[in-house]
Parts: C-alpha cells; structure tokens; sequence
C-alpha cells in the first residue's frame, strides 16, 4: 500500500515580495485533500513568513494547532471517536486491464 498524505485546508503559494495563497485544487470545496506517494512529489516545512500568511488566511493561530494536555483523550474499546476527528476510510479500487 502506498504511503498516504491528508492535506487540510491546502494552499498554492505564489510571490516573491509579497505573498499569495490561493486555495488548493481549485474547482472544490474541499477541505482535506488525501494524496498518495504517487501523487505526491515533496513535502517539506513552510518558512515562516509562508508560514504566517497561511494562519493569517485561514484565521489561525499556532497555539490553534497545538494540543493541550486537557484535548488528550484515550479511547478504549466501547468508546467511539469524536464527531470531528479525521478518519481515513479510503480504500483504493484497482481495475485490471484486458490483456
């Protein structure tokens, strides 16, 4: 299986004096993007002025994104997940293809 990567909420970057994202991939609403490494050429770190303009788009802040030790909860087996976790249920469909 390949390696998998969810996006949330991506952008394209463009400028080099000042800054512009625009929603990624244009044509959808989405908000999480799921991408497979064959799909996927880099991932790497923004700087932090991509950074920056990123949370300021989207009305974020780091401290949004960090957990806190009260947000921590262990699950077990007769617990469900809450309503606004990301679950991954993509299963990948492999047609062959007539000799």
């Amino acid at each position: 299986m390949e390696p998998r990567c969810h996006l949330k909420q991506p952008c394209v970057v463009a400028g080099k004096t000042k800054l512009t994202l625009t929603r990624w991939p244009d044509y959808t609403e989405d908000e999480h993007i799921l991408l497979d490494s064959s799909n996927l050429l880099t991932v790497c770190e923004p700087s932090p002025e991509v950074r920056a303009a990123y949370l300021k788009k989207i009305g974020k802040t780091e401290e949004d994104f960090t957990p806190k030790e009260d947000d921590k909860v262990l699950l077990n087996e007769d617990e469900q997940l809450p309503e606004d976790t990301w679950v991954d249920d993509y299963e990948p469909n492999y047609d062959e293809l007539p000799n």
